[in-house]
């Protein structure tokens, strides 16, 4: 071989070894990016639950100072905050659901175009419906604990949680 063919084969090889990197390099970098807003997603959402542990907590002790014949009214107090606290859950718990279900579809979708023209489309259809699926879900979570919760401020006082009053 001439050195011009020896020249053409190596650059050949060096192009074909860059470009088999790049796509692993792109799921890799999505991944990361993926644990990086799932965590920031828990980070703030905890913030609104510290809130919300706070608010039943004091609720939870005005009631205990209140006196005898005030108890109902102590009680209801409590609930209230408990339901409060148990939507801020839910919807804490949605948005980091969201958060890497989110994340998950960007690796899904990184991953389908490292795949043939011939599969990247219906790769990318599956993607798409796992996320729209997992989506749903989550939010038929968040709607279901609004559902329970909503037109409970007066529940039993055996009640503590509004998962204990709907078991």
């Amino acid at each position: 071989m001439n050195m011009t063919s020896k020249l053409i084969v190596a650059g050949l090889v060096v192009a074909l070894a860059a470009c088999s990197k790049t796509p692993q390099s792109d799921v890799n970098q999505a991944a990361r990016d993926r644990a990086a807003n799932v965590a920031k997603a828990a980070q703030n959402a905890q913030p609104s639950v510290d809130a919300a542990n706070r608010n039943l907590a004091t609720a939870q002790q005005d009631a205990n100072a209140k006196v005898a014949n005030a108890q109902s009214s102590a009680n209801n107090e409590v609930n209230k905050a408990a339901v409060k606290q148990s939507k801020q859950q839910a919807k804490a718990d949605y948005n980091v659901a969201m958060a890497r279900i989110d994340g998950d579809l960007r690796v899904a979708l990184a991953k389908c175009g490292m795949q043939s023209a011939a599969t990247q489309s219906m790769c990318k259809q599956n993607a798409n419906a796992v996320h729209d699926q997992a989506a749903s879900a989550a939010k038929a979570q968040l709607d279901l604990v609004n559902q329970q919760t909503s037109g409970s401020a007066a529940w039993p006082a055996s009640a503590s949680t509004p998962a204990s009053a709907s078991t």
